[in-house]
């Protein structure tokens, strides 16, 4: 009796330890990651409309061509940043290829069962949304920018808040980067709050 007992002990133990791994298991966030990414920037450019950074409203959709590229040719959707502005600012000007931003900004994968929301691979704000008059923001040259966060925020006005879907051509391309796998889409969350021509220095914060 003591030892069927025993086995049956052992048993349910083995039951619930085979239960728990498989409860516990981990999911390959970047199984399939080049065509995984390529589909999600698909899914992204389907949701657009011909609009134009002017005429978009806030919670709408646009594309822009790669700054580097011709407008004049026929392009993929890898060849363009795809823009959803949240918010509109009071600016009239865009900053040029040579000029000096600030930025407040944070940057995501796209959306794995581990980070339903894309894991955060870099960023100049802490909390969980942009507060403008609580954080404090980063300063770049736009040349020293990836091709896509340079050719959404060339078409951006001081005040504007925009999440610009970046594919892996004009991210960071096919090869690892610290916690940025190659082929990795890129979502930025950018708000420009300041920029400086050529000669002209930033303010002082």
């Amino acid at each position: 009796m003591k030892r069927i007992l025993a086995i049956s002990v052992l048993l349910a133990s083995a039951l619930f330890s085979f239960i728990s791994c498989s409860e516990t298991k981990e999911t390959d966030d970047h199984a399939n990651w080049k065509d995984r990414n390529a589909s999600f920037i698909s899914s992204i450019a389907s949701q657009c409309s011909d609009l134009t950074p002017q005429t978009a409203a806030e919670g709408q959709m646009f594309r822009l061509l790669s700054y580097k590229l011709d407008n004049a040719r026929q392009w993929g959707d890898g060849s363009y940043v795809y823009c959803k502005v949240i918010r509109k600012g009071t600016g009239t000007v865009s900053p040029n290829f040579t000029d000096s931003i600030r930025i407040n900004y944070r940057v995501r994968l796209m959306p794995t069962d581990n980070y339903p929301e894309g894991q955060v691979v870099d960023r100049s704000f802490v909390t969980a949304n942009l507060n403008p008059e609580m954080n404090i923001p980063s300063s770049f040259k736009v040349s020293s920018l990836i091709d896509g966060a340079a050719t959404a925020i060339m078409n951006m006005h001081c005040g504007d808040y925009w999440i610009v879907y970046i594919p892996y051509g004009l991210g960071y391309g096919t090869n690892d980067r610290s916690s940025i796998p190659g082929y990795s889409a890129l979502i930025y969350e950018i708000n420009l709050t300041e920029f400086a021509v050529p000669g002209q220095s930033l303010s002082k914060r």
